[in-house]
């Protein structure tokens, strides 16, 4: 229920801008470059998405593949309509409940551009620098 919860108000947040922010998390996405994921030639971009994502953060085992799928692709639809990763740090800050979210959040936007919206990572890199 809870999870259910944090992805509505992610969606509800979309266009939401960056403010009070945790550095941590802008930390582990620039400090901790993505592993790539092993993933044979034929496995979707989905599933080379939950397989990055399930390596980079062991508590995304905790959520049902298509609840993640559902987080990875409202977080490209933030970049779609605009937004930023300040904003999308925001309402991830705003539903933290551990001190592993920090972790599973960075692993869930690195994950969601690298295989989910690809055209969007130069965008994301830049507002990291």
């Amino acid at each position: 229920m809870k999870k259910s919860i944090a992805v509505a108000t992610i969606v509800a947040g979309i266009l939401l801008s960056g403010c009070g922010q945790k550095e941590t998390i802008r930390e582990v996405l620039v400090t901790t470059p993505p592993t790539e994921a092993p993933a044979a030639p034929e496995a979707s971009k989905y599933d080379q998405y939950l397989e990055m994502l399930y390596n980079e953060s062991a508590q995304a085992r905790a959520w049902d593949e298509a609840e993640l799928l559902e987080l990875g692709t409202t977080v490209c639809e933030v970049f779609d309509k605009g937004g930023t990763v300040d904003g999308l740090l925001s309402i991830f800050n705003e539903n933290s409940e551990g001190k592993y979210d920090d972790e599973f959040y960075a692993a869930l936007m690195a994950s969601s551009v690298y295989f989910l919206c690809p055209e969007w990572i130069d965008v994301v890199r830049e507002q990291l620098n």
